[in-house]
């Protein structure tokens, strides 16, 4: 399997990004609509997901895997965090028994 690059991940999901949105628009009003910010993320989070799944990794990697793209996320460049999160799995470094860091208490 060829490794994931940022640009190949933003293209895979803009070029399905009604299809990968959808699950987020249910319940919400017949006229609400999303600034394309967020559809991005949203989308990306999704496709990622799915991403995971589709590489055949177990629940416990891809729930790794997820919380360290939504903790890289919130600092650096998302489309390069999902891209190296993809990677780890393919070359089978993810992180095992990672101890959360609490600031509080």
């Amino acid at each position: 399997m060829d490794r994931y690059d940022p640009t190949t991940v933003r293209a895979q999901v803009e070029a399905d990004i009604d299809r990968l949105f959808e699950p987020w628009r249910v319940g919400r009003p017949e006229r609400w609509s999303p600034d394309p910010a967020t559809k991005l993320l949203v989308s990306l989070g999704y496709w990622l997901d799915a991403e995971l799944t589709r590489l055949g990794c177990s629940d416990v990697d891809r729930k790794t895997q997820t919380a360290k793209y939504n903790r890289l996320s919130r600092t650096y460049d998302v489309w390069q965090a999902a891209a190296g999160c993809l990677n780890e799995v393919l070359d089978g470094t993810v992180e095992q028994g990672r101890v959360p860091h609490r600031r509080w208490g």
